[in-house]
């Protein structure tokens, strides 16, 4: 697996297969919720739905490149705007 630097602030970028990372944690599950059903409504705008894991107190998130090309622009903005949205929890505590 060879690591680039590139990705957006807070998230892993991998050249193959060509994606992004990021574990999100989270002081207790509703926040976790809240994250992952803001998540959502980011995917029904976009169209991008990262591949997720999840438990009480994190969620991980991975958006791919495209059919396996390079993780583009689109991606890197999904990834930007889902780590604003884990931001809104931290901002409540």
């Amino acid at each position: 697996m060879t690591m680039e630097p590139q990705g957006p602030e807070g998230w892993t970028e991998v050249a193959q297969p060509s994606m992004l990372y990021r574990r999100f944690d989270f002081a207790a599950y509703p926040e976790a919720r809240a994250f992952l059903d803001r998540l959502a409504c980011l995917s029904k705008e976009t169209g991008l739905y990262p591949d997720l894991s999840f438990s009480r107190t994190h969620v991980n998130v991975t958006v791919y490149g495209p059919g396996g090309a390079v993780v583009g622009t689109e991606a890197r903005m999904f990834a930007a705007r889902a780590g604003a949205l884990a931001n809104v929890d931290a901002a409540l505590r």
